[in-house]
């Protein structure tokens, strides 16, 4: 951030380095929080609180100090920066195709290495019981949450965790034996 003058007429404070310290401490809590409700990625609501105190900073002087509160004034920038960036988002092309689990593309040939790697994983899978083997393949291969998990299992949160964490760790078990 470059060095800037306080503002001359009344403004949100956050021209001179110690007010923008000062707010950025106080509010960024609260607007990571606003963030997160919009974006539902830790680093993409990083990015929206960064963008609006980097906009904050910039039109500091706009901030009417007989208007709303600082927080709320910072609290509509981000919900603006949030949306405005998942809008941005939803146009873009994916950069990685997501195929359906199990599907390779036809162009690819598993190598000798990636087949005995399978059998080991399979064999190893064969060995945790069949609830640890269901939570792990669709909560840690497939890359689902806990929640849709425990959704479609019909089974807390905390039991998807539990049998994920029992799972692995008589995974590693089988994998060192294996190896």
């Amino acid at each position: 951030m470059t060095s800037r003058t306080p503002c001359d007429r009344p403004c949100a404070g956050l021209c001179s380095e110690s007010g923008f310290a000062a707010a950025f401490a106080a509010h960024r809590p609260r607007l990571m929080a606003k963030a997160m409700a919009v974006v539902t990625d830790r680093q993409h609501a990083e990015d929206a609180v960064q963008e609006a105190f980097l906009r904050a900073w910039s039109k500091c002087s706009t901030f009417d100090p007989d208007g709303p509160p600082l927080a709320a004034w910072l609290t509509t920038i981000t919900r603006n920066v949030a949306i405005d960036q998942e809008r941005a988002r939803a146009v873009r092309p994916r950069l990685v195709r997501e195929q359906p689990p199990g599907l390779e593309p036809a162009d690819v040939r598993p190598g000798p290495d990636s087949v005995v790697a399978r059998e080991v994983l399979v064999e190893a899978l064969s060995r945790v019981s069949a609830d640890h083997r269901t939570v792990v393949l669709r909560a840690v291969v497939a890359d689902r949450s806990y929640a849709d998990v425990a959704a479609e299992l019909g089974v807390p949160v905390g039991t998807v965790k539990s049998r994920v964490f029992h799972a692995l760790r008589g995974l590693r078990g089988a994998l060192s034996t294996a190896a």
